[in-house]
């Protein structure tokens, strides 16, 4: 694992007014002003700072800030002075500052540390391969549902993040993709810490931000919002012009199983939340994705993959296996890899498509199910 310190984003003094009407630096910090980052261009444009300025100006602004990754207004040329110095006053395009980063042994996992203004911490994975780019991104810091399998469930809520915060993490995690030589394209995933449906306005806000063509131009099927089963969001979110794609997390084939695995089954029964999925994919025609966290003594028999392939017929979804990724907040364990195997020679005669997700990062905690600031891996020396 190689470990290397991320410098902290560094921060311009602002111009307040005097007594005589002369102008002078303060210590007026990014936090005190108003974050640009975060917001589409039309939000941009109908800022203050903007009365009087041409309508395109928010469109200019928001193609430095996201197609371009400025962190200054002293660069944005095509903005007279006067304009940049009232923005450098009033507005700033900082992004959450990255205290730590690790890499897998690997080279093909990055993990990210984001210190949030209130001194919570987040975390963010950049994932690398041939063929694509990924950025998994959180939504919250920590989560509500408790999910007996996953790292950050034991860390409790502690609150939602702002679109700032979540479009933050994109921003920072395309320039590591960038040093290293990627493409320039990649997939978005908003598998992160948290439930990203009981942050619904923050996460739509995202995806908005994230599609639009001035900015950075993310397709909608290049993102995808995973959810543990958040049936009325589903359809509320099946009804967003965003269309994204859509997995939910299933886990279980019997409402038993998942509710000892999920506890939000028992509020949305199995049932439920695969009827909303499925009315999501009717109405975005968009089809969804079934995650399936393979654990071992408890949901890889035979009769469980048997019946996941019959829902995945049922409500027309694929299904997405992965092995647990074992971790010091659980004492749930992976399936041996013939397990696994076994598994999915139940499943391949009937399910419309299966895959198997390779893990990555999980020597740094990166990999899915992993992400937590409740326990810190030890450094290496």
């Amino acid at each position: 694992m190689v470990w290397f310190p991320v410098a902290q984003i560094a921060r311009g003094a602002a111009l307040s007014e005097t007594t005589s009407g002369r102008r002078k630096p303060t210590d007026r910090t990014s936090a005190q002003k108003q974050a640009l980052v975060g917001l589409t261009s039309d939000e941009i444009a109908a800022l203050p700072v903007f009365r009087g300025q041409p309508g395109f100006r928010g469109r200019q602004v928001a193609s430095w800030i996201y197609a371009r990754g400025v962190e200054s207004f002293a660069v944005m040329t095509n903005l007279s002075k006067e304009l940049r110095a009232c923005l450098e006053e009033s507005c700033s395009v900082a992004r959450l500052p990255v205290s730590e980063a690790r890499r897998s042994a690997s080279g093909d996992a990055e993990k990210l540390l984001l210190d949030l203004p209130d001194g919570l911490q987040i975390e963010t994975v950049v994932l690398r391969t041939p063929v694509r780019d990924t950025l998994c991104v959180s939504t919250q810091a920590g989560c509500a549902h408790g999910c007996a399998f996953c790292a950050t469930a034991a860390m409790g809520l502690r609150r939602n993040l702002t679109p700032h915060e979540i479009v933050s993490q994109v921003l920072v995690g395309r320039d590591r993709l960038a040093a290293g030589g990627a493409r320039g394209r990649f997939n978005l995933v908003f598998m992160g810490m948290g439930e990203p449906l009981a942050n619904y306005d923050a996460v739509v806000q995202t995806i908005k931000v994230l599609h639009e063509d001035h900015g950075l131009a993310v397709g909608r099927r290049r993102m995808t919002v995973s959810t543990v089963g958040l049936a009325p969001e589903i359809r509320r979110l099946a009804r967003e012009a965003v269309t994204v794609r859509l997995a939910l997390s299933l886990n279980a084939t019997t409402n038993e199983v998942r509710s000892r695995l999920m506890p939000i089954n028992r509020r949305y029964p199995m049932e439920e939340a695969l009827a909303a999925a499925a009315e999501y994919g009717r109405t975005t025609g968009q089809r969804v994705t079934l995650e399936y966290v393979l654990l071992r003594g408890v949901n890889d028999t035979a009769d469980d993959a048997r019946r996941l392939a019959a829902l995945g017929h049922r409500y027309g979804c694929k299904i997405n296996l992965i092995a647990l990724n074992p971790h010091p907040l659980s004492d749930l364990q992976p399936p041996s890899p013939a397990a696994v195997r076994r598994f999915m020679s139940e499943l391949l005669p009937i399910a419309p498509e299966v895959t198997l997700r390779e893990s990555k990062g999980a020597d740094i905690q990166a990999a899915c199910g992993q992400l937590s600031t409740a326990y810190r891996d030890s450094r290496p020396g």
